[in-house]
C-alpha cells in the first residue's frame, strides 16, 4: 500500500497490514492517534516531555499486543485505555502530583527577539492562559472532548471511538463544552476570545 493509500485506509485494515508485517501501517496508526494519546497524558501528568515518553511507551507496548487485540475496530479505545494507564501509572509511582506550566511569558519574550511589542505579547499570553486555565476548569468529560477536537485535531467521530462513546455523546459534550468554555470565559472578562 502507497502512503496516500494508508491514510484513507480504516483501522482494522491497517492492523491486518501491520500484522502481516507492514510496519508503514503502523506509522499510519502513529500518525493518526499520536495527538490523542499526547492530549489524554498531558492532561493527566500536566508534562509535556512525560506525556511524550508515555505515549512512545503505550505505541510500544500496542504494537507488541497487537496479536492480543480481540475486536479490530475498538483500537482507538484500545490505544485510549493503554495511554490512560501508563500515564495514571507514572502518577502513582511519581508519588506526588505537580502542576507543570509553560514558562513565564517574559522568558519566551527574551526566546523571541523579533517581536517588536512585549505588551502585546503579555496580553496574548495573558489571553492564552486564561483559556488555558478556563479549559482545565471544566469537568474532566468536557476538557477531555474540547481537547481532543482543538488540540489534538481530532475529527468528532475519532473522538468517539477513541474514548468509547457514541458519536452523539461526543457532539454534546463537546457543544456543551463550547457552552461552558464562552459562559466563563465572559465571567472572567475575556468575551471577545471566541
Amino acid at each position: 500500500m502507497s502512503t496516500e493509500e494508508l491514510k484513507d485506509t480504516e483501522d482494522a485494515e491497517l492492523i491486518i497490514a501491520v500484522l502481516a508485517g507492514n510496519l508503514k501501517a503502523f506509522d499510519e496508526l502513529v500518525l493518526r492517534y499520536q495527538r490523542a494519546m499526547l492530549t489524554v497524558a498531558q492532561q493527566i501528568v500536566r508534562d509535556p516531555t512525560e506525556a511524550e515518553d508515555i505515549v512512545q511507551d503505550a505505541f510500544l507496548l500496542a504494537f507488541e499486543a497487537l496479536p492480543q487485540l480481540d475486536n479490530l475496530n475498538r483500537f482507538g479505545s484500545w490505544l485510549y485505555s493503554i495511554t490512560r494507564n501508563r500515564a495514571l501509572r507514572f502518577i502513582k509511582r511519581a508519588s506526588k502530583f505537580q502542576l507543570h506550566e509553560d514558562e513565564d511569558a517574559e522568558l519566551r519574550i527574551e526566546a523571541d527577539p523579533a517581536s517588536s511589542d512585549p505588551a502585546q505579547i503579555l496580553v496574548q499570553e495573558s489571553t492564552h492562559e486564561a483559556v488555558r486555565d478556563t479549559i482545565n476548569s471544566l469537568p474532566a468529560e468536557f476538557q477531555e472532548v474540547i481537547k481532543l477536537y482543538y488540540w489534538a485535531d481530532m475529527p468528532q467521530k475519532r473522538i468517539a471511538e477513541f474514548l468509547s462513546l457514541p458519536l452523539t455523546t461526543v457532539k454534546w459534550r463537546l457543544h456543551k463544552a463550547k457552552e461552558l468554555l464562552k459562559s466563563l470565559l465572559e465571567k472572567r472578562g475575556y468575551g471577545d476570545v471566541l
